[in-house]
């Protein structure tokens, strides 16, 4: 019997659902593997009174390998003081961080925990899980992808216009190629909007895609507050998705980047050929708060200045919202 540990950090647990699911079915698949897990509880947030620390010691004595949510939380872990709880657990537990699909790292897992080599080029059961292995493969993946995508926002246009709204979705795609060659932040950006805007849902996109990538495009998802006054909500769903960028790695702020700067992209478009009565298509028309909001995105995406997506987003924003 195989005990896999997964030690979440409070902020990343709250986007982590599909992953751990993946996890689950998995283990469910697997007879001879136990899943435990231990939410957030070295987070910096979290107040330890000492009540449960002795359970999740003997918890994480039985475990044969560790999880780990990310980078953040693999600090605090090698950090631990002496006589704390979870200190040295990883001098005496193998363990891998939780950065890949969930049925890649829960196979990597089981093999730390045999003691044997994994091969991630070997086959896999989900066809999906595994990365293409040649030119035609990853031409048909994405094929699927596109026809999902279509699928998804099929009868959708843009808003204030005739132009089918897949064109948005297959040019920020476009532009994350720019900006990555890892297949599923790519396929993420195409699929950035079905969870938000259409009838598919998060598992939908996991069943189909795996775990990984629905999980991607479910922390770039908006909450729409169905039922309340868009209106009324804008600032509050921007200033939302501007907090959540400071919580976000590298790969997921690419897609972030490649949304924004197709959006500007038909925002300068719209405004050049419109003029002012472009702002009226909105729910937000005050063309200052859309200009707040771009430039606050940019800025918090400056990790990129050095890419051309950045630069060409930082020019659009001044031609549209500073000149």
């Amino acid at each position: 019997m195989i005990t896999i540990g997964v030690v979440m950090s409070n902020a990343y647990a709250e986007h982590a659902a599909h992953i751990i699911r993946g996890l689950c079915r998995r283990a469910k698949e697997q007879e001879n593997v136990n899943l435990i897990f231990f939410p957030g509880i070295l987070d910096s947030d979290t107040k330890q009174d000492g009540r449960h620390e002795d359970c999740y010691e003997e918890a994480a004595a039985i475990a044969d390998v560790l999880i780990i949510s990310d980078q953040k939380m693999l600090e605090l872990l090698l950090e631990r003081p002496e006589g704390s709880f979870f200190a040295n657990v990883l001098e005496h537990i193998p363990y891998i961080l939780l950065k890949d699909d969930a049925g890649q790292v829960f196979d990597q897992a089981c093999a730390l925990a045999e003691g044997r080599p994994f091969d991630e080029e070997e086959e896999q059961d989900d066809p999906f899980a595994q990365a293409a292995r040649s030119k035609a493969e990853k031409r048909d993946y994405f094929e699927r992808a596109l026809e999902f995508a279509m699928r998804a926002h099929k009868g959708q246009v843009r808003k204030g216009s005739s132009v089918p709204y897949i064109m948005h979705p297959i040019e920020t795609a476009l532009i994350a190629m720019t900006l990555t060659s890892d297949r599923d932040i790519v396929i993420a950006s195409l699929f950035h909007d079905i969870i938000e805007d259409t009838r598919y849902s998060a598992k939908d996109i996991e069943d189909a895609f795996g775990s990984r990538i629905a999980h991607l495009v479910q922390i770039e998802s908006e909450n729409k507050r169905k039922g309340q006054d868009a209106s009324a909500t804008w600032k509050i769903r921007k200033q939302e998705f501007i907090d959540g960028l400071d919580h976000k790695t590298r790969e997921e702020k690419i897609i972030a980047l490649a949304d924004k700067l197709s959006n500007m992209r038909a925002t300068r478009q719209g405004y050049l050929k419109n003029d002012e009565h472009f702002w009226e298509r909105f729910h937000q028309k005050d063309k200052n708060m859309h200009g707040w909001y771009y430039r606050t995105v940019a800025n918090k995406l400056r990790e990129f200045e050095d890419t051309e997506a950045w630069k060409e987003l930082d020019r659009l924003i001044r031609e549209v919202f500073e000149m």
